[in-house]
């Protein structure tokens, strides 16, 4: 048969929108036919892929004399495991009259569909599908408005360009330190490498390095207490003004004699101040900022975020997510405007949205043409949640995240009114600031974060008399808040990415012309990109991330003592070959002048080996691999040691003996490991099964002689407890936990899913002993809600906790029970008015601390407080009756 136009897409989800949008005639494997002669079938990634170093005879060896590693000729084949849809594009394409590229709108979607036209024998020229969305609109106007293959070649050859760099750096720079390592250590060693890879990894050791070399030191701030005859108030300490600023003292003797001299002393108010103040909404997404704020907010990791990024991508409700312009063209601002209008026809978040919705045109904040050029911020399409194909709960949540960003945008601007005093006691000046809001605007939706927003208790006074210049003061008393300087914080994968994103911060100014506000522009990698560079190093083993937090490994620590000065490692060179990648996108530079730069470099690389080897010689500081003992060999007796691939003997292959870590696509932990090494019995959970049977559990033991027993679980290992009906076990199904004895009549059951929360085995497990258990996080249109559950007469209740059960300690005001809030920990008494914020000078407070602070009158010390310009500190909090808020506790 044959076809008119062949439309390829990167993937099968995307390729299902295409046709979905266009008119499906027929679904064929692989494809899928259209209405008007069409036919779209899609890549699953990199269906093409350049043959590894292994694969040419030259290259095979790891010697010396096969460095460097630059391939007269680029060979690519075809993945192995996608052969049969390289196949099914390529007999497509040699049946259609003409191509329609629709990969993934970027310069690594370019080389991908470049590359499979390529591999195919494809030499015609083609149209290409360049869209920011997966909509039915965006994609059919799309297609009415194809552009040409002509328009994106210097795209492509910039893609090919960086393909090969990476090929040639990449592969000479792991041999060439691999080689070095080995030769050095004169054991294993892998040490990969890459143009961008190895500038993050030195990020990750610049800031470890600054942690461990922190010598933190002590400051002195100075609050007095302002008597007036109007009224009184605090006032902060402070000398000079502008660049010459000073709040604090770095001597406590100076902060001593000061304090003495303005002790019940006189002055007057220099100067009282009111303004109105706009605040802006924040920005909207880009996809850094959005994967810090799935952090804060969703405590997602850039991998969760990512891969529900592309998900919600995929499915059409968000526009091109690897974007990095935090910017919308104004034709894009109209276009989100109706499909914001949709959303609000539909009614479920209509109380989020502001009351008159107007495009964001002519907003500078949010709209400019040249810094959307190439991908807009990302924002929410017009699609509907289909109840046949609902998102999962953590697609929800991300897609609410961004619409809410996108809507506050669309509110009014925040108005503030802000008071300022300025006091002159004894010759010496301070400051006090208090904050009014006059209209909410937009942070009626999300709470503001930066430190000019009201309701910030940095601000020394919030409550401030209406007074005049020249009117009398004193200071009736004066604090002395003792704080230390705060060590710079373990990155977070998010913010390591940020640094990625800003790498400009790290060039010194004399550098080469453009290449600082090349990296200012895109930093080093890209949006697509950088996550994966995160991933790399961590399964690399030069970094380990633990909860978002970024760890440097003794392998990561090694490997940049010994590079961290090579020109591989320079930020400055990154982002030089950005630029001039760049500059191939603009046709200032040809592709072959940059590859030909690119291969005299990779041969530059050989020439740092004596240095190298003379950095790491005699000396044990170097440590090439990262090794965990997780037990002892079952079979010989000496350590067993965490390998990447599995649990082995530190024998080697003298005894050979070893747990693998994927055991049918499911992870074997180290614990589990040394469990299995005791000889003890593990049990596997949702082991997937073949050909689309039902995932199962499987428990493993360790024989003597090392071989690996399994056998699947009995009725008493899969119980929970006994049915409350019948006695015998409850056990856990797909979407119940039943009474094992159904067959015999029994039709005990609890739903997994209970009042839209899964309830975990381990709570069942209590209900059924009898316990009654606390269940927080239930969800509901005005937030989340508390519930106990129970167990009555075999059926499962609920009701909601009583102030006790919820209490964290006793009201300091009218002795009631104090309870977590949203936002707040406040007294169950609705009258009273003890309230005291979850966010306290940008620091986060635990309801741990609360207790602990109710129960003994102040905290642990809170480290990293910000106090408005005077730096961060560390302190312990109290509690201020008088004035209902914290206060520092002198030590």
């Amino acid at each position: 048969m044959r076809y008119n136009r062949v439309i390829l897409a990167e993937k099968p989800d995307m390729g299902a929108s295409i046709a979905q949008a266009l008119g499906i005639s027929s679904k064929k494997r692989g494809y899928i036919e259209l209405q008007n002669g069409d036919v779209v079938t899609w890549a699953i990634g990199h269906l093409v892929q350049e043959k590894t170093p292994d694969a040419y005879p030259e290259y095979k060896e790891w010697n010396w004399d096969s460095l460097p590693i630059i391939p007269a000729k680029m060979v690519t084949e075809v993945d192995p495991k996608k052969l049969d849809q390289f196949n099914i594009v390529k007999d497509l394409l040699f049946k259609s009259k003409d191509c329609i590229l629709a990969t993934d709108p970027d310069r690594e979607g370019e080389y991908i569909g470049r590359l499979i036209l390529n591999q195919c024998g494809y030499t015609k020229k083609f149209k290409r599908l360049w869209i920011d969305d997966l909509t039915e609109s965006t994609i059919q106007n799309g297609m009415r408005n194809l552009k040409e293959s002509d328009d994106f070649e210097l795209l492509g050859l910039a893609a090919q360009t960086r393909s090969y760099a990476d090929y040639w750096l990449g592969f000479t720079a792991s041999r060439f330190f691999t080689l070095i390592g080995r030769e050095a250590s004169g054991g294993f060693a892998s040490l990969p490498a890459g143009r961008v890879q190895t500038p993050t990894l030195r990020l990750v050791y610049d800031r470890e390095l600054e942690m461990e070399n922190f010598t933190p030191k002590p400051f002195y701030v100075l609050q007095a207490d302002i008597q007036t005859s109007k009224g009184s108030f605090k006032g902060q300490w402070y000398h000079g003004e502008g660049p010459d600023k000073v709040t604090r003292f770095t001597l406590k003797d100076k902060a001593d004699e000061l304090k003495k001299k303005i002790t019940a002393g006189k002055g007057r108010i220099l100067s009282y101040k009111t303004r109105k103040v706009k605040r802006q909404a924040p920005q909207l997404f880009n996809s850094s900022a959005l994967k810090t704020e799935a952090r804060k907010k969703l405590a997602f990791s850039t991998v969760q975020t990512t891969k529900h990024l592309q998900s919600l991508y995929d499915k059409g409700y968000i526009s091109y997510p690897r974007a990095d312009s935090r910017h919308l063209s104004e034709n894009k601002a109209d276009e989100l405007a109706n499909h914001l209008q949709i959303i609000l026809a539909k009614g479920e978040y209509k109380t989020w949205f502001p009351q008159e919705l107007i495009s964001l045109k002519g907003k500078a904040r949010f709209v400019d043409d040249k810094k959307a050029a190439t991908h807009h911020a990302i924002v929410p399409t017009d699609k509907i949640a289909d109840p046949n194909k609902p998102l999962t709960p953590d697609e929800v949540k991300l897609h609410e995240l961004i619409l809410k960003q996108t809507l506050a945008a669309h509110h009014l601007e925040g108005e503030d009114l802000e008071t300022e005093i300025i006091t002159e006691i004894e010759g010496e000046t301070f400051t006090s600031r208090a904050v009014e809001i006059r209209v909410k605007g937009w942070r009626s939706l999300i709470k503001p974060e930066t430190d000019a927003e009201p309701n910030n208790d940095s601000d020394v006074a919030d409550r401030l008399p209406v007074l005049e210049e020249g009117d009398p003061a004193s200071a009736a008393s004066v604090n002395m808040i003792t704080g230390k300087t705060s060590k710079p914080k373990r990155l977070n994968d998010d913010e390591l990415e940020k640094l990625m994103e800003n790498a400009g911060q790290f060039v010194e100014e004399e550098t080469e012309d453009g290449v600082i506000e090349q990296l200012k522009e895109r930093g080093i990698g890209t949006p697509a990109t950088r996550t994966n560079i995160v991933e790399k190093l961590a399964k690399q083993e030069y970094i380990e991330v633990t909860k978002n937090l970024v760890y440097l490994t003794s392998k990561g620590r090694s490997f940049m003592q010994m590079v961290h000065d090579h020109p591989l490692s320079s930020v400055e060179l990154t982002g030089e070959f950005e630029m001039k990648l760049s500059q191939v996108e603009r046709g200032e530079i040809t592709a072959e002048e940059l590859q030909n730069e690119f291969r005299e470099y990779t041969h530059k690389i050989l020439e740092t080996k004596d240095q190298l080897l003379a950095r790491i010689k005699d000396t044990s500081q170097f440590s090439f691999e990262n090794v965990e003992e997780v037990g002892v060999c079952p079979r010989c007796g000496k350590k067993l040691i965490d390998r990447q691939k599995g649990y082995s003997c530190s024998s080697g292959r003298e005894c050979g003996f070893i747990i693998w870590k994927d055991f049918r696509g499911v992870t074997i932990k180290s614990k589990q490991a040394t469990m299995l090494a005791e000889g003890k019995e593990i049990l596997l959970k949702n082991i997937p099964g073949k050909e689309g049977k039902a995932a199962y559990d499987l428990y493993l033991k360790i024989l003597p002689d090392g071989k690996m027993e399994t056998r699947l679980p009995t009725t008493e290992d899969q119980s929970l407890g006994a049915c409350p009906k019948c006695g015998k076990s409850v056990i856990e199904g797909g979407k119940t936990f039943s009474c094992s004895g159904w067959k015999e009549g029994c039709d005990f059951k609890i739903w997994k899913t209970h009042r839209k929360l899964e309830l975990p085995a381990a709570a069942v497990k209590s209900l059924l002993g009898g316990k009654k258990i606390h269940m927080k996080g239930f969800p509901s249109e005005k937030g989340m809600y508390d519930m106990i559950l129970f167990m009555e007469n075999g059926v499962l209740n609920s009701r909601y906790p009583e102030p006790a059960e919820l209490s964290l300690g006793e009201c300091p005001i009218c002795k009631g029970h104090v309870t977590e809030r949203a936002t707040t920990f406040n007294c169950s008494d609705v009258k009273c008015s003890f309230r005291l914020t979850k966010t306290f000078l940008t620091q986060n407070i635990k309801a741990s601390q609360i207790k602990k602070l109710l129960k003994s009158g102040k905290t642990d010390v809170i480290e990293g407080l910000k106090g408005g310009k005077n730096g961060t500190f560390d302190t312990r909090l109290g509690y201020d009756q008088v004035n209902n808020r914290y206060s520092f506790v002198k030590e």
